[in-house]
């Protein structure tokens, strides 16, 4: 156990290292661009200056060549984006990439975490980090939901972002080997639902039917998105992106903000109802529990019925003492509250399939 232990926190200093080379580049990167090229291009200021008699002579030539070497125009194409999916800090090519990878890094970490006792009480503060640095810091990008969209942009030949694609094809792979643990511990989305949830109101919602119905409206949700996307053949949910909206609060989207505030009041009585009833890449990582081989939970002989795991389920993966390990979001509250410890992870197999019975 404590070798595992060691394991753990080298793996977790590691990420923890690469992480703050990434955010330290970023934030580099952002001054180099802001201080040197893109703000005395695109500002009213130096726009207005230039135009002045007395400053009239700083378009010479000189300035025109130094402005046009290749050394400059490379920094300006390293820097420049043609993703805007949140025109937030995500214009730099490798600042995107490198926070990909970071995110990845940390998913991997978390699927290491919820397996042991000692360290799911972390999940907190990953839900925290979440909201707060690829939330509020990163403007809600890369968008998990733009990565699903641009998988299927790329599938009919349209233009696309190969940052967030690679982001999507890394999760399946990682959710097959951990579980939907990225949706349980790192997603900025479920992250800040869940942290204005107040559990114990309007218990109707947590039903069997309820789920029922919710889990309906994701698919046909799902079924409409992949039409719209082979109809227009462009990102439309970027522009009503209510999360777009709640971490970029000077959006003037409109239908954002409408969306936004029925997310938010409905996170207060719903546990993740944008997850439940929206979210089209928790729904893809979903069905990968169904794989053999997949991670998902597992129950020994040791069950003794008792119910407790059904009432713990916040996201209602255990309904009727019934575990859909395609809701499941590797969160952990079920193994830390099972007197017995009944529960565990295991691979999809004859003896532990998808849907069980406890």
């Amino acid at each position: 156990m404590h070798k595992r232990l060691k394991y753990i926190v080298a793996l977790f200093a590691i990420v923890i290292s690469f992480s703050l080379q990434t955010f330290a580049a970023d934030t580099l990167s952002t001054v180099t661009a802001d201080d040197g090229f893109e703000t005395v291009e695109g500002s009213d200021e130096f726009g207005a200056v230039g135009a002045t008699d007395e400053f009239q002579e700083t378009s010479s030539d000189e300035f025109s060549e130094v402005s046009t070497t290749d050394e400059f125009s490379a920094t300006a194409d390293t820097l420049t984006s043609e993703h805007n999916c949140n025109g937030g800090v995500c214009s730099k090519k490798k600042s995107a990439l490198d926070w990909v990878i970071a995110i990845l890094l940390f998913t991997i970490l978390a699927g290491v975490l919820v397996r042991y006792e000692k360290t799911r009480s972390l999940r907190g503060v990953f839900l925290l980090a979440s909201v707060i640095i690829l939330g509020f810091y990163r403007s809600a990008c890369p968008c998990p939901i733009s990565s699903v969209q641009d998988f299927v942009l790329a599938l009919i030949g349209q233009p696309y972002d190969w940052r967030t694609l690679v982001y999507f094809l890394a999760l399946l792979p990682i959710t097959y080997v951990f579980g939907k643990v990225w949706c349980g511990w790192i997603c900025h989305l479920g992250a800040l639902q869940e942290l204005i949830y107040l559990p114990g109101r309007l218990s109707f919602f947590n039903s069997h039917k309820a789920q029922k119905v919710m889990l309906w409206i994701r698919k046909i949700a799902f079924v409409t998105l992949i039409v719209q996307l082979l109809v227009t053949q462009s990102n439309l949910y970027c522009k009503i992106d209510p999360f777009k909206v709640a971490y970029n609060l000077f959006s003037t989207s409109l239908t954002g903000y409408i969306l936004l505030g029925i997310t938010l009041l409905s996170s207060i009585f719903i546990f993740r109802p944008f997850c439940k009833t929206i979210c089209p890449i928790g729904l893809v990582l979903g069905w990968i529990s169904a794989i053999p081989g997949a991670a998902l939970l597992g129950v020994n002989k040791n069950c003794k019925s008792c119910g407790i795991c059904n009432k713990d389920c916040k996201i209602n993966a255990i309904v009727k003492n019934k575990l859909d390990n395609q809701e499941c979001i590797a969160c952990g509250n079920c193994l830390e509250k099972c007197r017995h410890s009944c529960l565990s992870f295991k691979r999809n197999s004859k003896h532990h399939p998808q849907k069980i019975e406890l």
